[in-house]
């Protein structure tokens, strides 16, 4: 069975002051009536062969988790909660314990968009051949445009019918290494998305972060069971270190394998990857809420319940939502997170 992973547990600081650690982005509704949790949740439920999702979040997150999913008629087989967020490795070693040896986690960001469901439902078929055989699958973003935010893989025909092999991982190149990688036709950005044999992602995580491995088995072995479902790992998952899939295992995981993903994939991580899907008018400008502009282009403006006026400035983000105020000019809209963590801690 292939067990969709929510991961679900991260606060969305670069979409400050939107995304707040009480209400983080993933339970925002921004491009409808949906949430991005209930987006990702629903652009599997669908699938014969998909059970229902395990979520990992936060231990103060699982309120708004339940109530988001039941909103959309889902019920989660289970919400692991973390006492404190460690990245995506322990997330996935949890739901690795939790599991059946033969079940495939198909790992999910819920801060992410996919426009189109159906070649994202087929790529997910076409990665699990692969899975069943022990080797991680990644879903490998067709890239549109040189990016130089988001990490690259290079890839080359595999074994199976669709599947690559990855030659390698390159980190956030710069833009003109990333317009080669764009040109060659050979290169697919990581977003993040996996699908893996609940078995071999363990004995990866226990092979190659054995602290993960060991800190994350104690946490779950200690962790009180609720009757909803509820799993609340122990303070041992506080000491696990904090890495993330990428880094600690697919880059060092010899048998990772890739799936060519082209279904109108976004990560909603930042301003300037919203403003990227929205449509801005004929000055640029990208506004929502009660907000008056004059003698403004590039500027994205989104306030919420105020009124705001922004005169003669080019290329700036000005939000106004939950009490605070955030004023960046455009080459800074991905560098918010250390002054916003700076700003919180004075509270």
């Amino acid at each position: 069975m292939i067990i969709p992973v929510l991961l679900s547990g991260g606060i969305g600081v670069r979409l400050w002051p939107l995304s707040t650690p009480e209400s983080p982005k993933q339970f925002l509704r921004l491009f409808g009536r949906e949430s991005l949790l209930q987006a990702a949740a629903q652009r599997v439920m669908g699938m014969e062969e998909v059970g229902p999702p395990l979520v990992v979040t936060g231990n103060s997150m699982r309120p708004q988790v339940i109530e988001h999913l039941e909103e959309i008629g889902c019920t989660p087989a289970a919400v692991l909660t973390e006492p404190v967020g460690r990245n995506t490795a322990p997330a996935a070693m949890a739901a690795a314990l939790w599991a059946q040896p033969d079940d495939l986690l198909l790992g999910l960001p819920t801060d992410h968009l996919v426009t189109e469901v159906d070649a994202f439902q087929a790529a997910i078929r076409q990665a699990v051949p692969a899975a069943l055989q022990g080797n991680p699958v990644i879903f490998g973003i067709q890239p549109t445009r040189p990016h130089p935010g988001l990490g690259y893989m290079e890839v080359a025909p595999g074994s199976h019918p669709g599947v690559l092999d990855i030659r390698r991982f390159v980190e956030k190149p710069d833009v003109e290494t990333a317009r080669q990688f764009l040109e060659s036709g050979n290169y697919l950005w990581n977003g993040g998305m996996f699908l893996a044999q609940a078995r071999a992602m363990g004995e990866a995580i226990t092979r190659l972060l054995p602290e993960v491995a060991a800190k994350t088995s104690q946490a779950y072995a200690n962790a009180r069971r609720h009757s909803d479902g509820t799993v609340e790992l122990g303070p041992d998952f506080e000491e696990a270190p904090s890495v993330s899939v990428a880094k600690g295992l697919w880059e060092r995981v010899e048998q990772v394998q890739a799936v060519r993903l082209a279904a109108g994939w976004s990560d909603i991580g930042s301003w300037a990857a919203l403003r990227e899907v929205l449509e801005p008018d004929d000055q640029n400008n990208v506004i929502s809420g009660t907000v008056v502009v004059e003698a403004a282009r590039g500027v994205h403006i989104l306030s919420q319940n105020a009124k705001t006026a922004v005169v003669g400035v080019s290329d700036v983000v000005v939000v106004v939502a939950n009490d605070r105020v955030l004023v960046a000019s455009r080459d800074m809209w991905d560098q918010t997170g250390e002054t916003v963590k700076q700003l919180e801690d004075l509270e």
